[in-house]
């Protein structure tokens, strides 16, 4: 009965070790995993800081002509809805990458 024991005790020690190798492998990886979420923060939001400003100057240059039509009006309506505001460009691109949003409705 005691030698099951011992067993038992044995066989859980080394499951602990091989947990504890995973764990500190998984605490290790967390600052590469932290410099790439930087990362794609800071590209997303330097492409998304260009669009939004994009969509200003297109805003800012429709003539009068231009928002009577339509199509012109509900094409500027959408790009209002998707990178009228830097966050909602950021959250967009986000969006896109990730397979919120499909890049045929954008």
């Amino acid at each position: 009965l005691r030698l099951v024991r011992v067993i038992r005790l044995a066989r859980i020690l080394r499951l602990i070790r091989e947990l504890r190798v995973l764990v500190s492998s998984i605490s290790n990886s967390m600052r590469s995993l932290v410099w790439t979420v930087l990362l794609m923060f800071l590209m997303i939001y330097s492409v998304s800081l260009c669009i939004t400003q994009l969509v200003a100057d297109a805003r800012m240059s429709v003539t009068d002509e231009q928002r009577e039509d339509p199509d012109a009006a509900a094409t500027l309506a959408q790009l209002e809805e998707y990178y009228g505001t830097l966050s909602r460009s950021m959250l967009t691109l986000f969006e896109a990458i990730t397979g919120g949003i499909d890049w045929d409705a954008l």
